[in-house]
Formats: C-alpha cells, structure tokens, sequence
C-alpha cells in the first residue's frame, strides 16, 4: 500500500507539472518535455553502458536538444548535422574499438527518447488549430495515456491472471491492457460530454484507442530494454516509479502517433 501511495503522489506532482506548462503556452511546457527527454536520454545511454556499449553522451545529448527543439527555435534542428558529421569523421579516423555501435547508441539515444517525446510539444502548436484548441489536444493526449497506464494497473493487479508478453514483461497481463482501453474510452467519453473539444467525438474515441495501444507498445519496448540490460527500472529519479524512462516508456510511442493521427486523418 506504501508503495502505491508513493507512486500515486509522484504521478500526481509530475502530471500537474506537465498540465500546468502545456496550460501556460508553448515554451514553458517544451522546455519542461525537453528536460524529461534528455533525462530518459541519459537512463537510456546507461543501459547501452550495462551492455558494454559506451555511448557520446555529450554529444548525443546536443544532438537530442536540437532535434527536441524544433518547435520552438525554428530551424535548430539544422545543426544538428554538425555533431552528427563530426561524429561520422571521428568514426572514420578513430583507433578506439566499436566506433559504429558507439555511433549507433549516441545516436539512437537522440531520436528514442528525445525526438520522439518531442511531439508533445508539437502538438502544442499542431497545425490547423488555435492556440486554445491545440492546448486542449495536448492535455487530453495526456490525459488518455495516463488514463490507460492507471486503469491497466489497476485492473492488472486485481484481475490479472494472463502474461501479455510472458518473455519479456511477466508483469503486463491482458487483463491489464483490457483495462487500460476501457479506461481511456472512458476518459474520451467524459471528455467528449464535459469539454468542448475540438474534434468530433468518433475522433476522440481513435485517438485513445491510438495512446492504448502505442503506450502499451512503448512500455513493452522499454521493458525489453531493461530485460537486456538485466535491471528493473532505468533510474531512480521518480520515487515509486523508477526513472524517467519507466514513467513515459507509453508517452514517447503515444505522442508521435497522436502528433500524426491528428494532422494526417483529423
């Protein structure tokens, strides 16, 4: 029960931290999504480290920033190809061992988690809506993948009885995930009847189906990740959660594809 209680009230404080920014505008809430991507970065750079692979943390992380902050400063993302070239020419003259699966790792890291999660704060300023609109699909994102990552949980560990991916998550049931979309249907339709929202109803309803679904993917990816690597969490910085990787393992998948679902069908 202690544990619960902790982990609750750590979701709590974090989820009012990033509602709160996304309500602000668009710069506070980017700089609060870019912390948390760089944070994963780095969790995600000392699991290649637990497998021997020794990433350009430095590096990988200016890359990262740039690529994250694309929204914001225009254009950034541009010199990133400096570091990036700088990297390919230290690969090609360097004497010291695995240079590709250092340029691998460095880079990957970039992209997963960073660019990725990065899409929360486009949807901040998704094209073909206002600012208040675009406020609005930014929480409810939020809110749906918290939605499923708490009904899965709860209806995991009182119902679970059947491993979703045995092999590499014993923990993750069916029964879990069936919750998680029930939850997150839930939610849509409370959403849809309490707040005027921007998009029809049948939209709504997708649009949770996409944050389950590609949650409940994200967080076996990183559950995989951590089963190579031989730990439990990814970091320690998140009381009752683990690091930041453990707490938006679902979001980094979710938020690209919500991003997407919204420009290219909505």
């Amino acid at each position: 029960m202690h544990e619960v209680i902790v982990r609750v009230c750590t979701a709590s404080v974090g989820a009012a931290i990033l509602v709160g920014s996304a309500w602000v505008g668009h710069w506070p809430f980017g700089l609060v999504v870019l912390a948390i991507a760089l944070l994963g970065q780095v969790e995600l750079y000392q699991l290649y480290a637990r497998v021997g692979v020794k990433a350009w943390i430095a590096t990988g992380l200016l890359v990262g920033a740039g690529l994250a902050l694309r929204t914001l400063i225009p254009n950034v993302f541009l010199l990133t190809a400096i570091p990036v070239v700088g990297l390919v020419l230290w690969c090609t003259f360097t004497t010291s061992e695995q240079p590709l699966m250092r340029l691998g790792a460095t880079l990957s890291g970039a992209l997963y988690p960073t660019a990725l999660l990065a899409f929360l704060t486009d949807l901040r300023v998704v094209p073909g809506f206002d600012n208040e609109e675009a406020r609005i699909l930014t929480i409810t994102v939020l809110v749906l993948v918290w939605a499923s990552d708490v009904f899965a949980f709860f209806a995991g560990s009182t119902w679970g009885r059947h491993a979703l991916a045995p092999t590499i998550s014993p923990g993750k049931t069916w029964e879990g995930f069936y919750g998680g979309i029930f939850g997150a249907l839930v939610v849509a339709l409370a959403l849809g009847l309490w707040v005027d929202m921007p998009i029809a109803t049948i939209h709504l309803f997708v649009l949770a189906l996409v944050c389950t679904l590609s949650g409940a993917v994200g967080d076996l990816a990183e559950s995989r990740f951590k089963r190579v690597a031989g730990i439990k969490n990814s970091g320690v910085l998140l009381p009752g959660h683990g690091g930041m990787l453990d707490r938006f393992d679902g979001m980094i998948v979710a938020a690209p594809l919500a991003y997407m679902y919204l420009i290219f069908v909505v």
